[in-house]
């Protein structure tokens, strides 16, 4: 029988190999390149047979190395066989049962350009180089060189199985071959093709032309295994099969051939039956856990066709089975230049990058393929990549999976393409655990779905849906399941860093939330009376800038802040995720201007960088609502971030720290007073919580406020039955503690003119309309050293309180302040009583009172011939009093001089 060498078989699959000869310059050595396959039925294992003649071989060109790239999907199984050790190559002993097919060699010898040398064996060899999967060789007849053939795959591309014989020689030139591979080497019809064993020096091989005498019968007594296996490509054209050769003398120039297998067939006839399943490593709620994914696609080693391979994959993970916020955070990520994806060399991807690690079975690799999962390099639009970098048996391969979590609910949708035609067992994931685990679980128990499609190479084939699933069991850290609506028992803590009253110091806050809690949606806090802050040279960060910072990136707004560092006030750090170890997103607090009918308010922004991934800048808007009569500040802030990047936040705990230099200033009152706070879980329950506070030292403040009266207008509105035009200052001191409550008793000389009040404001209207359209009674300015610009308005006569109207204040400017006195006539005199006055400095503040024909008091006699006196009694936060009596300051003119009595007289 006559008998054709085929081309050489690669590593785990070996493909057949023919090109049609190309032309022009060093193409033009190659004479004729074919190759053939006896069965093209997809999936099958056919034998494979290759034909190369290189034209006048030597003259000049003498072939160095040879390269055959096999189609992609064409591989084969080098364990169909027990490998040939080196040694027993070396001595050229392999037995029969290596033999995977021959190989008939034709050279330019003893003066002939195409000498018939003869044909060898073809033997699988035992290979022990990282830089390929498998070994072919046999031993030139005549010549005795053994020829080694190694096998790699092409990882840089398509993952097709290279051939490549290195180093030909050169003293006698190559002038052809013929190669023909088995598709089932242990089968019997080989027997009689098979050589027997060699010896040391005298290879089993059949010099000139073959012969049966040569062979067998020699039997293999293992299990008949497929070889060769066609790809599971049916796209209807033929498969290409690539060969290149360089010379010696001119390597520059490489010689290239192709040849076409043809077109596979009975695709119908193909299996697709993958199996997926999943699971995490910790099934207790709201916690941080690992992940396992575990592919099962039977590769079965017979005579029926091999199923196909999978082109790409795509996994919906449990809903509520999301990235876990920390799980990146103080990680690194693998570049694409460290992956090493333009060279078929290993990766150098650091170990600060791994993630997880995986493994691959295949029939033909002689143990499992590991490797390890990296955080890859994010790019526009695909972030969340992962590299499979595995490296064993000659294979460096280097694969991107995508991880894409939906936006709004964080469910994870895991995506690998194109994947290479090379036939696997199993694949088995494992996503690291721990606290810093990778995922995060769903927030109750519950069985979890998760769903699968799969496409095969095959295009005629349907795709492959499963629907595995997950259970969460118990509560975080072994603890009960959460019921429908889970608790919500956030705690605070806020306080100052110095209690001591009246000074400045730090603010810091921290709110905490537990794993199982609803996570924090609203939160509002109310700070005690008297804790202000110093905002005399602070400029607010613009609109423009915080809108700007939510568009940036996490790393440009870190570089360089959007916010001017005048504005800043503070800190902010928030820990994410479940676990023991959250991820913390450090921010930066700004003054900012009016928002949301607030006159102040604060921008939070954070820039969210999580390790290699960067989620963007994430601003929070916190409006600062004053109460007009006390002061007290009240912060709300939008609803809290439940997801950024699409990683739900989990939000643990909420600190700030407020520690601008000579900012917030301690209240000078030493009561007690709680930091007051409510807030909204994701559920819907509200939960009201607070902080103690209080100052110390308040009685050690000093204590001396001054108030002045000074008439305005000349000497005719001193006398009785005019409306005096007045004027009263307050004065206090800096350091000193702040005023809580002041009253001013006039002397009998003034009285309320009742005729003036036909346009009083009533209080509905105070409150609803601030009197608009009603006649003031005066008006009025404070000048604190907290504010740039004085606070300044109108004063109102107000009924609606009982006999005397009540005198109201509109004190506008960067805050509005509304205080208001009550008036009521003691003794026959007219007492005013300011009970409620903010716990912060005054400075100056100054009431003057309209005269004349809009005039609120008239004078009940001559001011300037009876002489009378306030008395004014302050009362300090800290509980010191003070009483003053204060002689208004009247412009009667000089006094005369009295005459004296003439001596006479007396």
């Amino acid at each position: 029988m006559r008998v054709r060498l085929v081309g050489s078989l690669l590593v785990v699959l070996f493909a057949s190999l023919a090109v049609t000869a190309s032309s022009a310059c060093a193409a033009a050595n190659i004479l004729a390149f074919e190759a053939g396959s006896t069965d093209s039925r997809v999936g099958m294992h056919p034998d494979l047979e290759t034909n190369v003649t290189i034209a006048e071989a030597g003259n000049p060109e003498a072939a160095r190395n040879i390269v055959f790239n096999l189609p992609q999907g064409m591989f084969g199984n080098p364990n169909a066989v027990p490998k040939c050790s080196s040694v027993d190559f070396a001595l050229f002993r392999c037995a029969p049962i290596s033999q995977a097919g021959f190989v008939t060699v034709r050279g330019k010898y003893e003066g002939i350009g195409d000498n018939l040398l003869g044909t060898a064996p073809l033997f699988v060899l035992e290979s022990r180089s990282p830089t390929e999967t498998t070994r072919f060789g046999f031993i030139v007849p005549q010549l005795n060189i053994p020829i080694s053939i190694p096998v790699s795959l092409r990882t840089t591309t398509d993952y097709g199985v290279r051939l490549t014989v290195s180093e030909v020689t050169q003293q006698i030139p190559l002038a052809g071959f013929n190669m023909i591979v088995w598709g089932f080497p242990a089968k019997p019809e080989h027997d009689a093709s098979r050589f027997a064993i060699g010896q040391p020096g005298e290879p089993s091989n059949c010099p000139g032309s073959f012969s049966s005498e040569c062979t067998g019968p020699h039997s293999a007594p293992i299990a008949a295994k497929p070889l060769t296996s066609n790809p599971s490509v049916c796209t209807g054209e033929p498969l290409v099969v690539k060969l290149n050769v360089q010379t010696y003398q001119d390597p520059a120039h490489v010689a290239h051939a192709e040849d076409t297998y043809p077109e596979i067939t009975n695709c119908e006839q193909q299996t697709f039956q993958p199996v997926f399943n999943v699971d995490v490593t910790n099934h207790s709620a709201d916690s941080p856990s690992g992940f396992e994914i575990q592919l099962k696609a039977p590769q079965p080693l017979g005579s029926s066709a091999s199923p196909s391979q999978i082109r790409s994959a795509t996994l919906l993970l449990p809903e509520g089975l999301t990235i876990n916020p920390d799980a990146a955070d103080g990680q690194g990520e693998c570049t694409d230049a460290e992956a090493n994806f333009d060279s078929e060399g290993p990766a150098e991807c650091p170990d600060l990058a791994k993630m997880g690690t995986f493994d691959i079975e295949s029939p033909a690799l002689d143990g499992l393929l590991r490797g390890s999962l990296y955080f890859g390099e994010p790019k526009p639009g695909d972030q969340y990549r992962v590299l499979m970098i595995a490296s064993g048996f000659g294979i460096n391969a280097k694969l991107v999976a995508s991880v894409h979590p939906d936006p709004r609910t964080g469910r994870l949708t895991m995506s690998v393409t194109d994947l290479p035609q090379v036939p696997f067992d199993g694949f088995n994931l494992h996503a690291f655990a721990s606290d810093r685990g990778l995922a995060a679980t769903p927030a109750q128990c519950a069985i979890y779905n998760a769903s699968s499609t799969f496409i095969p190479w095959n295009d005629k084939l349907a795709q492959q849906n499963s629907r595995p699933f997950i259970s969460i069991d118990s509560g975080p850290n072994g603890t009960g399941c959460p019921g429908v609506v889970r608790p919500f028992n956030p705690r605070l803590v806020a306080g100052m860093s110095n209690p001591v009253a009246g000074n400045f110091s730090n603010f810091t806050l921290r709110l905490d939330r537990d794993d199982g809690d609803q996570f924090l949606g609203d939160l509002r806090f109310t700070m005690p009376p008297g804790l202000s802050g110093y905002l005399r040279g602070l400029t607010y960060c613009p609109e423009a800038a915080i809108a700007a910072a939510k568009e940036r990136l996490g790393r440009a707004e870190l570089a360089g802040p959007s916010c001017p560092p005048s504005s800043q006030i503070g800190t902010s750090n928030v820990a994410a995720g479940p676990g023991g170890h959250p991820f913390h997103a450090v921010g930066k607090m700004y003054l900012a201007g009016p928002f949301k009918g607030a006159p102040l308010s604060l921008a939070t922004i954070t820039p969210a960088l999580a390790g290699p991934y960067d989620y963007g800048t994430v601003v929070v808007r916190v409006a600062l609502y004053i109460d007009p009569r006390t002061a007290q500040v009240r912060a709300v802030s939008d609803t809290v971030p439940s997801i950024i990047g699409g990683v739900p936040i989990r939000m643990r705990s909420i600190r700030v720290n407020i520690d601008k230099p000579n900012f917030m200033i301690n209240p000078t009152n030493c009561g007690e007073f709680p930091i007051d706070s409510q807030g909204t879980g994701d559920q819907g329950t509200v939960a009201n919580f607070s902080s103690y506070f209080h100052a110390v030292n308040c009685y050690s403040l000093g204590f001396k406020p001054r108030f002045t009266i000074r008439q305005l207008g000349g000497r005719a509105t001193t006398k009785r039955s005019k409306n005096p035009r007045l004027r009263f200052d307050l004065f206090t001191r800096p350091g000193d503690a702040n005023l809580k409550q002041i009253s001013v008793t006039l002397p009998k000389a003034f009285a309320i003119d009742q005729r003036h009040l036909g346009n009083i404001c009533a209080k509905s209207q105070f409150e609803t309309e601030r009197c608009s359209g009603r006649q003031p009674i005066g008006t009025a300015w404070v000048k604190t050293p907290l504010l740039d610009q004085p606070l300044q308005g109108p004063a109102y006569a107000v009924s609606g309180f009982g006999k005397l109207p009540r005198i109201m204040f509109i004190l506008d400017g960067q805050v509005t302040i509304l205080p208001e006195a009550e008036s009521a006539s003691v003794g026959g005199k007219l007492r005013t009583v300011v009970p409620v006055i903010p716990d912060a400095p005054i400075g100056h503040f100054r009431l003057t009172l309209l005269g004349g024909s809009k005039g609120y008091l008239i004078n009940t006699r001559d001011l300037c011939k009876a002489a009378a006196a306030a008395t004014v009694e302050f009362t300090a936060q800290s509980g010191k009093h003070r009483t003053q009596r204060v002689k208004p300051k009247v412009p009667c003119g000089k006094r005369k001089p009295a005459k004296r009595a003439s001596r006479a007289r007396r």
